[in-house]
C-alpha cells in the first residue's frame, strides 16, 4: 500500500511538472529505500502488562525490535497486486536473511561495550542513507475505552532523525491509521500522500477481490 501510495503520488507530480516527458521513464530514475521496524518477539499477542513485569517472565518488558533495509517499488504498473507481490518477496529475502535480528545483536553489543554516543552516531548514519522510516503495528481487535470513555481509533508517531517520511500505521478492530511525519521543504502536501495510501488500499483491495484472491 506504501509503495503504491508514494508511486500514484509520484505519477501524478511527473505528470504535472514533466510536460509530455514518458511519466514511465521518469518514475525509473527514483530509487528509495526505507528502514522497517520488525518485532522480534516469538509470541506477537498483547501479554498482560503485570506477567511481563515479573522476574523471569517468558515475555519481558521492553522493546525487543530489529530494522531491515527495504527497497521501496516506486514504479507505475497497471496490475495493482504487482506491489503487493514484490513487497511480499523482498521482505521473504529479508527473513531469510536475519538482518533485524543481526541489527538488533550489533545495537545491543555496540551499547554495551561503547555506550550510547556511539550507537547514535551507528543509528544516525543509517538514517541519513535512507528516505523514510514505515512501522506497522497490530492494535486491539475489540473495542476499548478508558474510564467508561470508548476510544474511537488508535495512531501513534515518532521522529528518527533526518528522514522525509516517517509512516507509522496501527490497526484498530476494523480500520487502520496512517500517521505520517513529513519534511515540508520536500513535500509539502503530506495531505495528498495520505489520500493517495487510502486510495492505493482500495485500488489493491477492490483488486483482489474481483480475482477471487482474498476473501
Amino acid at each position: 500500500m506504501t509503495q503504491a501510495g508514494l508511486s500514484y503520488m509520484s505519477r501524478k507530480y511527473a505528470d504535472e511538472h514533466t510536460m509530455g516527458v514518458d511519466t514511465k521513464k521518469s518514475l525509473e530514475i527514483i530509487h528509495l529505500r526505507g528502514t522497517v521496524a520488525v518485532n522480534l518477539r516469538p509470541y506477537t499477542k498483547i501479554e498482560d502488562l503485570a506477567d511481563m513485569m515479573t522476574k523471569g517472565a517468558k515475555y519481558a518488558w521492553g522493546n525487543f525490535v530489529g530494522v531491515v533495509i527495504f527497497p521501496l517499488w516506486v514504479r507505475s504498473e497497471a496490475d495493482p497486486l504487482e506491489y503487493v507481490r514484490r513487497a511480499r518477496a523482498t521482505i521473504d529475502r529479508k527473513i531469510l536473511s536475519l538482518e533485524a535480528f543481526n541489527f538488533y545483536g550489533v545495537i545491543k553489543f555496540t551499547m554495551n561495550f561503547f555506550g550510547e554516543k556511539v550507537v547514535q552516531a551507528v543509528s544516525k548514519r543509517l538514517y541519513d542513507h535512507t528516505t523514510l522510516t514505515y512501522s506497522s503495528v497490530m492494535g486491539p481487535n475489540e473495542d476499548i475505552s478508558i474510564f467508561d470513555h470508548p476510544i474511537s481509533y488508535v495512531a501513534a508517531s515518532a521522529l528518527t532523525g533526518s528522514q522525509v517520511f516517517n509512516i507509522h500505521i496501527v490497526s484498530y478492530v476494523n480500520k487502520i491509521i496512517i500517521s505520517l511525519a513529513v519534511d515540508a521543504t520536500v513535500n509539502p502536501d503530506p495531505h495528498r500522500l495520505c489520500d493517495d495510501m487510502v486510495e492505493s488500499l482500495n485500488i489493491i483491495k477492490s483488486a483482489a477481490l474481483e480475482r477471487g484472491c482474498h476473501n
